[in-house]
């Protein structure tokens, strides 16, 4: 069986979360970030808790910050940046959405 990794969200994923998605559900069904934190969080926490360095890819220029690109339920792509804590946890930083297909 393989250990999973405790994965921990930070304040600055939360503040971009409040930056890509409004409050409340709009009105031709966009999602909120309740919606999102719902419907996509979880699988992105799982797949960081179960296979982080295999799921993700380094960054450039900072090989300490590794991004998971993943298809979303509710948008298209999600790229999500994580780093690994002291503790070995994994720590969610930010992330970015795209919805354009």
């Amino acid at each position: 069986m393989t250990a999973r990794r405790q994965v921990r969200v930070t304040q600055s994923f939360f503040d971009r979360l409040d930056e890509l998605f409004p409050e409340q559900r709009g009105s031709s069904g966009e999602p909120s970030a309740t919606d999102f934190l719902l419907h996509e969080i979880p699988a992105i926490i799982d797949r960081f808790a179960v296979a982080f360095e295999s799921s993700t890819l380094p960054v450039a220029g900072d090989p300490e910050i590794r991004v998971l690109i993943t298809a979303g339920v509710l948008v298209d792509f999600i790229p999500v940046y994580a780093v690994l804590a002291a503790d070995d946890a994994v720590e969610i930083i930010y992330l970015e959405v795209d919805n354009s297909t």
